[in-house]
Parts: structure tokens; sequence; C-alpha cells
């Protein structure tokens, strides 16, 4: 910080919370651990992606980045989890001929 213009002892002034959000800022802020992961993840995940053979499964970013996916992405709660299963399966269910929604309220 102190090429941003600080000295020794204006570093010392700021209180733990600022001093926290600017190490979370430089963590995972533009310039941060978490933007170049993200970055570098999606460019790799696209290249594999561009040149795996036409028959094999798609990569995936989780599988390219790893354990940082759930820092990045963190997964829903359990109880909005299963909301969205329901709700993927009522609409594959509503896509059958002659659905009829009432039988399932």
């Amino acid at each position: 910080m102190i090429f941003n213009g600080h000295t020794h002892d204006s570093i010392a002034d700021i209180d733990d919370v600022t001093m926290a959000n600017i190490q979370t800022m430089y963590a995972d802020g533009v310039i941060g651990n978490q933007s170049i992961i993200t970055l570098l993840g999606t460019m790799v995940n696209g290249m594999f992606n561009y040149i795996r053979p036409a028959n094999s499964a798609p990569y995936k970013l989780q599988t390219i980045i790893g354990s940082a996916y759930d820092y990045i992405y963190p997964p829903l709660p359990k109880h909005l989890q299963e909301e969205a299963t329901n709700q993927n399966l009522l609409a594959f269910m509503a896509s059958a001929p002659g659905f009829d929604k009432k039988r399932f309220e």
C-alpha cells in the first residue's frame, strides 16, 4: 500500500475492518486470485472443449479449476437445490402429451 501514496503511519491508522476489506479486494478483486482463476479456468475450458474429439464428453469449468470452483461459485443451499430439482421435474412432466397439472396438486 506504500506505493499507493500511503505512509507507514497512515497504514497503522487504518482500522481492522477496513484493512480486512482492502485485503479481500486484493485477494478477490479485479487483480486478485479469484479473477485470475476464473479467467484462466474459462480460457482453458474453452480451449479443451475446442480441441476435444467430437464423441467425448465436454469439459466443465468445475473439473478444470477443482476445489476453487466452490469458492468462486458457492453451491446452493440444500432446500433450494431440492426446489430447483422439483421445478425441473415439473417442467419435464409438463412436456408429456396429455399432461394435466391438476393430478399433481
